[in-house]
């Protein structure tokens, strides 16, 4: 638990000021009773029970204590700061952070010149100092304090001490997150063995990771247990939490499901059973599933998924406006991964969602949140616990950092279909899929044999067939409005940039016996060359 790192900075001399970040609004288990704790009553109650005095602050409801004794004796001070400053403060405690600020400073110096130990906590930090507002003199004023006060080698000698609480880092000035003189303690969401004494049985536990104490404890209030209910409760949980920030998906298709791609399924088959097996040592960091459009790069991922018995989260859009929103948002998200464990985390059209290392124009947000991502993509302490699936369909988009091994080191490539034996199977595929009974025992003879079709095709057929008996005819859908249907069926076709898209899954792909057999005698700079033509016509378009 972070309650050992936090006494440990406290009790030692190196900072006056500790700072506490990540899920700091839950409630803890402590004490023999393993009572259930907000933060302050759990540092109040476990570090600075002997301390002369503690305050609280926070901008809604001033500098506040919870003990009697310690409130008198707060009031008679702000009686002598009145009479030395000629303000008001006993009559009208303040709450604006100035001078509420200046008012705990002084009590801190008191206490030092009376002997006497004094510890404050500071809620809303980020509230308090914001990033963003750099210009600001009041801000200033606040974030020199802060550094004054982790600097002072008084403070850091005797019990006077700052705790410093904020949920995300990112949302902080730059200045107070990265002191050096500010320690720095992250609690981390409730971990298996937390959860069970919330949950008080390990099978509770196990379906409750990534969720806070505090959502568990309402959960059990609520007499909630059964495990369908309570994954559902989690996906909403999490979601509203996240505010539209993440996605949880439930894999409903196993890939069984799948339709051709046998090699890719072979992979994906192996690295599920490894998870179930808990043989995760030697599971690549992530996967690239590249191809053209319509090939399955979703479904493939979520069916793998649903065979490892994996929850998926798919990434939305967590960029902001705001300045340091997006990190904030980016911290908050890794905080959760870091928490549900293990999870298949899908993010896709990739190449335009990551951006790259080189991104200018937005004040270096890009540049960071593609760091951010680079970095915890690498950590190997996640290796089998996080699996990254980028999927695009324009690898060569892709930057190079995000491709290379440690991060998305497999690049598995789908392709449509190369014959008439892998059409038949991705039709009934399809039908399974929409669970229709197949209208007519052969697809191939009814399609143009003068185009590829994909996956994405066939169901779009699938599905305008079947409304078209479903409401039109009031039927069940039979081969004849199937014919009808194909005969009537145009879907833009772009074969150029079909080529290119396979072209680079093609010479992206990290197996050969992925690749169809026609393009399996290429030689790289044949295929190099004919995507930069590609490319120059398709710019000229």
């Amino acid at each position: 638990m972070f309650l050992d790192a936090a006494r440990a900075h406290i009790e030692s001399s190196e900072s006056s000021v500790i700072l506490f970040t990540g899920n700091v609004r839950d409630v803890y288990a402590a004490g023999a009773q393993r009572d259930f704790k907000t933060l302050s009553e759990l540092l109040r109650s476990e570090i600075f029970s002997t301390y002369d005095a503690v305050a609280e602050y926070d901008p809604q409801g001033g500098i506040q204590f919870a003990d009697a004794k310690m409130r008198e004796s707060y009031f008679r001070s702000l009686s002598g700061y009145d009479a030395y400053h000629k303000t008001n403060f006993a009559q009208n405690p303040p709450k604006d952070p100035v001078a509420a600020f200046s008012i705990l400073d002084n009590l801190a110096r008191l206490s030092l010149l009376d002997k006497k130990s004094f510890a404050v906590i500071i809620h809303y930090l980020d509230q308090i100092v914001p990033t963003g507002l750099a210009n600001n003199p009041e801000l200033r004023f606040l974030i020199i304090a802060l550094d004054k006060w982790a600097q002072n080698p008084e403070f850091r000698r005797n019990k006077i001490r700052f705790v410093l609480v904020a949920p995300e880092i990112a949302r902080l000035d730059s200045f107070i997150g990265k002191n050096a003189f500010i320690e720095h303690v992250a609690i981390q969401r409730p971990d298996l063995e937390e959860r069970t004494v919330a949950c008080g049985n390990g099978a509770m536990a196990e379906l409750t990771a990534g969720l806070t104490n505090r959502q568990i404890l309402e959960i059990i209030a609520q007499g909630q247990t059964d495990a369908v209910a309570l994954r559902a409760l989690k996906k909403e949980l999490i979601g509203n939490e996240c505010r539209g920030l993440l996605e949880i998906v439930e894999p409903r298709h196993a890939l069984a499901a799948v339709a051709g791609h046998e090699k890719v399924k072979d992979i994906l088959s192996l690295t599920a059973e490894a998870i179930k097996q808990g043989k995760t040592n030697f599971l690549p960091m992530g996967f690239l599933i590249c191809g053209p459009v319509g090939t399955g790069k979703t479904f493939i991922t979520e069916c793998f998924a649903h065979d490892a018995a994996l929850p998926v989260v798919k990434f939305l859009n967590f960029r902001s406006q705001w300045q340091g929103e997006t990190e904030a948002n980016l911290e908050k998200i890794f905080n959760i991964l870091k928490s549900i464990y293990p999870v298949a985390v899908m993010i896709d059209e990739a190449d335009a969602f990551l951006g790259n290392r080189d991104a200018q124009g937005d004040s270096g947000v890009s540049m960071r949140v593609f760091a951010s991502l680079a970095a915890l993509m690498s950590d190997t302490q996640y290796r089998g616990k996080i699996i990254w699936f980028l999927m695009t369909s324009r690898p060569d988009l892709l930057p190079v950092d995000m491709k290379r091994q440690g991060r998305a080191e497999e690049h598995l490539a789908l392709f449509h279909p190369q014959d008439t034996v892998e059409l038949e199977a991705l039709y009934q595929s399809v039908c399974k899929k929409l669970k229709i009974a197949p209208p007519v025992a052969e697809l191939s003879p009814l399609l143009d044999k003068g185009r590829a079709y994909s996956g994405a095709d066939i169901e779009a057929m699938l599905t305008r067939a079947a409304l078209a008996a479903e409401v039109r005819h009031g039927a069940a859908l039979s081969a004849e409005i199937m014919r009808e249907t194909i005969a009537n069926f145009r879907s833009p076709e772009y074969p150029l940039a079909i080529e290119l898209q396979t072209l680079a899954a093609v010479r992206e792909c990290t197996h050969q016996n992925m690749v169809p057999e026609k393009y399996r005698m290429l030689k790289a700079a044949d295929i190099e060359a004919r995507i930069n033509e590609l490319l120059g016509i398709l710019r000229q378009r």
